[in-house]
């Protein structure tokens, strides 16, 4: 049956109507596209830091240092020129228990070696000072004309004070002004200063020996 054209054209539009009323407005329709696979689809809980592990430190306790005199004696030897001297100390003391307030009781011990015994030769001073980092003394200045034209030696005894408080180590500087004949039988002479320096540990805070 043939319809009119303006019957066509309404019924077509009904139908158009219809079909958009069931499936809902454009809108709607893009809107319900899912999300894409792999997508976050809600807040996730980022992973919480983990916590740094505690160092410990453990404050190590002092030791003393070794000495010249831990084992009671100690030997040097200066270089003279043409000869050469040699410095021997020994103490009774025990030396690893030192402390700044202590009293130290040193032997010293001078002879001459590398030479001959034809040219005489005296000692005309013998000096020890101590410094403690703080305070630098005099501990003893013995002066004359003492023989060490070898064989003879010179010998003496050192009794070193207390050093400041809190001192760690202390230095002690032995000077010998020497009088070298300057021929056999001359009678003229020269003079040589030989140092030396002994170093004393010290107990000082509960450091042990």
């Amino acid at each position: 049956m043939h319809l009119p054209r303006s019957m066509a054209m309404g019924m077509t539009a009904a139908m158009l109507l219809a079909g958009l009323s069931g499936c809902g407005t454009l809108q709607e329709i893009t809107s319900s596209s899912k999300p894409l696979l792999g997508g976050t689809t809600a807040d996730e809980p980022s992973p919480s830091a983990s916590a740094s592990p505690t160092v410990k430190v453990t404050a190590s306790k002092a030791t003393r240092a070794s000495g010249p005199l831990d084992t009671g004696t100690a030997t040097h030897t200066v270089k003279q020129g043409d000869f050469t001297v040699q410095l021997t100390y020994w103490t009774s003391d025990n030396a690893k228990l030192y402390t700044a307030s202590s009293v130290k009781t040193i032997n010293v011990a001078a002879h001459i070696e590398d030479t001959d015994s034809k040219h005489r030769m005296y000692l005309s001073t013998f000096l020890v000072t101590q410094d403690d980092g703080t305070l630098r003394a005099q501990v003893v200045k013995d002066s004359g004309k003492f023989e060490v034209t070898p064989p003879y030696p010179y010998n003496t005894v050192v009794t070193v004070p207390a050093a400041t408080d809190g001192a760690t180590a202390l230095t002690l500087t032995v000077q010998l002004d020497l009088l070298v004949e300057t021929a056999p039988k001359s009678n003229s002479y020269y003079r040589s200063t030989a140092l030396d320096t002994l170093t004393l540990p010290l107990i000082k805070d509960g450091a042990t020996g």
